[in-house]
């Protein structure tokens, strides 16, 4: 039966010809963009051992000297960290509140802020790689009210790991397999490769990695720490909470807020607002681009495929009123309505595939010119799957394929299912 389609095809091949160039110019431009979302989706299923569930920003500021309220008393250094430290009790008192943690507002988890490392393995200088360091008060809980947990799944809190040497720095399991890929990395010193002598830190630990944004993969990740001083509370740390699952968020959003109001009015400070830490990755997204170039792929996408559904469906609808002959005869014949419809949707079918190998031929120039995005690809990824541009090309151009496919399929079945119910002697009529 393919045999015979496909003289039908070579025999029509003028009618043929403008529906075979339109799905080969679909089908790369329907390729590039599933290759987009391959990658996305690939990256958005790697783990990262953080949660951002449940965690909080609170915005905590000083009142300005010209405010009523403001007191001159209470602005010198000592006051100032005396007071912060109590508002940092009072949150970590309050009843819902499970860990809070003090950090660098450049290490904010889903923020857009970054602080990068460009480190190198001491004994081994050709093992060097950049990667985000992560700051924050060791006094403070930053690994439990995000939930950190090594590569097997083990939480892990502050604890865990000894601060008391102001060089210590615990990193992520990928900037162990980058720095340290036979051996164990407790001890071992990385430091910078521009100033090793005064740049150099002592590992304590590893956890497991992260990433910055959601659609990229893990990366180099450097956890330091940053005690809270007078010079930085205000401009460059944040405090961080974790609430208990027992409590709805917007419940405890509203609790927190009325409560802290009043509790957090301490010396010069006051609470100016509180921000879910999924809020902030999502903004995230929308101030980097991220968010509408999804929504602009995701437009392409369906206006592609409904473009296609229209216009085969269109084609095959004119096709079949002119094929009434043929199609009276092979039922006069004995063709059943089911040969029918299979007929003519294996006619499309077998006219996608037709254009399949042209298509990659075109798709293969995008490739070997770079025109491809790969989200989050860097120096320190370690064989992932967009990486291995062969087996990327074969999956994502089989997807395009059954995605064309299902939109062929239901752009036929109703000019075939019509067809299939003429009545043989009304067909041949037309003839």
């Amino acid at each position: 039966m393919l045999v015979h389609i496909f003289k039908q095809l070579w025999n029509r091949r003028r009618s043929n010809l403008w529906i075979g160039i339109e799905l080969l110019l679909v089908f790369c431009l329907l390729w590039y963009i599933v290759d987009y979302f391959f990658v996305l989706e690939y990256n958005k299923s790697l783990p990262s051992c953080r949660d951002l569930n449940h965690t909080w920003q609170v915005d905590v500021a000083l009142l300005p000297e010209e405010h009523p309220d403001y007191q001159p008393g209470e602005s010198d250094s000592t006051a100032l960290v005396d007071n912060y430290y109590r508002v940092l009790d009072r949150i970590r008192q309050y009843k819902e509140v499970e860990a809070l943690a003090v950090l660098s507002s450049w290490s904010t988890p889903g923020g857009g802020g970054y602080y990068g490392d460009w480190l190198r393995n001491r004994k081994d200088t050709t093992r060097e790689g950049s990667g985000q360091a992560i700051l924050f008060d060791p006094r403070t809980d930053f690994f439990k009210v995000f939930r950190y947990t090594t590569k097997e799944g083990r939480p892990v809190s502050v604890e865990d790991f000894d601060w008391s040497d102001p060089k210590a720095v615990v990193i992520g399991n990928l900037a162990k397999e980058t720095f340290f890929p036979d051996g164990d990395a407790i001890g071992q010193i990385l430091e910078s490769p521009r100033k090793p002598d005064e740049v150099n830190y002592v590992v304590k630990g590893v956890v497991g990695d992260t990433k910055r944004f959601d659609y990229e993969r893990p990366q180099l990740t450097f956890f330091r720490a940053e005690r809270i001083t007078s010079d930085n509370i205000t401009n460059e740390m944040e405090i961080a909470v974790r609430n208990h699952e027992s409590i709805s968020d917007d419940r405890f959003l509203q609790d927190f807020k009325n409560t802290m109001s009043r509790e957090l009015r301490i010396g010069n400070f006051y609470l100016r607002g509180v921000k879910s830490y999924n809020r902030i990755n999502a903004e995230t997204d929308f101030r980097f681009g991220q968010t509408s170039d999804v929504r602009v792929h995701t437009g392409m996408m369906l206006f592609f495929l409904v473009n296609i559904i229209l216009c085969v469906m269109g084609t095959f609808w004119y096709r079949i009123r002119v094929r009434r002959d043929e199609v009276g005869l092979r039922m006069a014949m004995g063709s059943t309505r089911t040969d029918i419809r299979k007929m003519l949707i294996l006619e499309g079918l077998c006219l996608l595939a037709v254009v399949v190998l042209p298509a990659m031929l075109i798709e293969v120039q995008f490739v070997y010119l770079d025109l491809i995005d790969t989200l989050g690809q860097g120096k320190n990824n370690l064989g992932y799957l967009p990486d291995r541009l062969v087996l990327r090309f074969i999956l994502t151009n089989l997807l395009t394929w059954v995605l064309l496919a299902v939109a062929i399929v239901a752009a036929i079945w109703l000019p075939a299912d019509k067809a299939a119910k003429m009545a043989p002697a009304d067909a041949l009529h037309y003839e």
